[in-house]
């Protein structure tokens, strides 16, 4: 008797929803919704039994958030700011490593209409979830109650611009100056690094051009800095890891070791000349800067330029220190070669950035500079938390070889 009672029930509240439907498509309400009511009837009666919320009331929780926020449609088609992270509908287990460790954690899901999210709520059930809803009618009920959407697509052209990014400083002798010491093996370096006219012109005569970085000229910059960051003289070399307690190792890092662009060994030429003028106080913030300035490569900061990029920035810091450069924009000149070098990391975080509404232009360059966001543990953490980038496939990072 009960059995048949509930059945009624049921029967009843799908009649009701199915009249609702019929009225608001007469009215000329939202016809997705009709068609994924006609397409997945059962989805939607579950969704009246309480695992939904109204775009009216989505907006009342992201005041005071504490869920965790996904965007589950795809293809990517903007989202609604405090969005956590993006896992397609028909990824959601592939991704499960990106969800809230505790099954119980109030999590919301939403899509474009909702028909994605109605699914993805079934799917996290499966997977143990207890508490998860998802936004009725999805971004199109959120864009009808007055809300907005983020559009991420064009956020990696802030980042990596395609006119790159220029220095307060120029690249001078420097190239014929490393050549003549033979820190540089011309050849070497040429059969490395295929150069334009104008790289072939500043490594072998210099020149008073501002160095620039852009996406087709990032490992020249990175490997000229490289061999200025291995000869120069510095503080980091004397009171850093590679002067203290590594000393004895210091040929075996990728930056000693993995510098073959030289005449002879590398080793011969680490820390010995003075190819950029600091006084004391300088190398002191050098230092300074040093120690704040991590990459997604290594799990160290440039106090320790066991790489590359390690060398690379530290040459680079050098440079600005010496010319004058605040500390401040020192940080926001080092990030721009950061992101070029290791795109995909920064990408990453600029995503997370944008979608607590803080644009790429308004980051603080040093926080992002530090432990949290650019050593490899720091970078992959945030990338955890955004999830697949929406609407780029996974890159890797930059390597530590010449």
């Amino acid at each position: 008797m009960k059995k048949r009672l509930l059945k009624r029930k049921e029967l009843k509240t799908f009649v009701l929803l199915v009249g609702l439907v019929v009225i608001g498509f007469s009215l000329g309400a939202n016809q997705a919704l009709v068609r994924d009511f006609l397409t997945n009837p059962l989805a939607q009666l579950k969704q009246a039994k309480g695992d939904s919320i109204s775009a009216k009331q989505l907006a009342g929780m992201l005041k005071n958030k504490n869920f965790t926020f996904i965007n589950v449609h795809t293809p990517y088609e903007g989202e609604i700011g405090g969005t956590d992270t993006f896992i397609p509908y028909d990824q959601i287990v592939a991704n499960s490593t990106s969800l809230p460790k505790d099954k119980n954690a109030p999590i919301i899901l939403y899509c474009k209409t909702g028909r994605m999210s109605v699914e993805s709520v079934a799917t996290m059930r499966k997977l143990g979830y207890t508490n998860v809803r998802h936004v009725a009618g999805g971004m199109e009920a959120w864009k009808k109650a007055g809300g907005s959407l983020l559009d991420l697509s064009t956020l990696e052209s802030d980042v990596v611009p395609q006119a790159g990014f220029e220095l307060p400083i120029s690249w001078g002798d420097i190239g014929p100056r490393l050549i003549e010491l033979g820190v540089i093996d011309v050849a070497k370096f040429k059969q490395a690094v295929k150069l334009t006219p104008e790289q072939e012109e500043i490594l072998t005569n210099g020149s008073g051009a501002k160095i620039r970085i852009n996406a087709a000229n990032s490992q020249f910059v990175v490997d000229l800095l490289w061999a200025l960051g291995l000869a120069q003289k510095s503080i980091v070399y004397e009171e850093g890891p590679m002067g203290k307690e590594y000393k004895k190792d210091a040929g075996n890092f990728a930056s000693t070791g993995g510098w073959t662009l030289a005449v002879g060994d590398a080793m011969q030429y680490l820390n010995k000349f003075e190819l950029i003028t600091l006084t004391p106080e300088q190398q002191q913030l050098v230092g300074t800067i040093a120690q704040n300035v991590y990459r997604p490569c290594c799990g160290n900061s440039t106090w320790f330029p066991d790489c590359n990029h390690g060398m690379a920035a530290l040459a680079a810091i050098e440079l600005l220190v010496a010319a004058g450069v605040e500390e401040k924009d020192i940080y926001r000149h080092v990030l721009a070669l950061n992101s070029f070098w290791f795109s995909d990391t920064y990408v990453y975080v600029a995503t997370h950035f944008a979608r607590q509404g803080i644009p790429w232009a308004a980051v603080d360059a040093k926080m992002i500079l530090g432990k949290d966001y650019s050593s490899a543990q720091g970078a992959a953490d945030v990338a955890k938390k955004v999830g697949p980038l929406p609407y780029k496939p996974q890159e890797s990072g930059g390597g530590c070889g010449a």
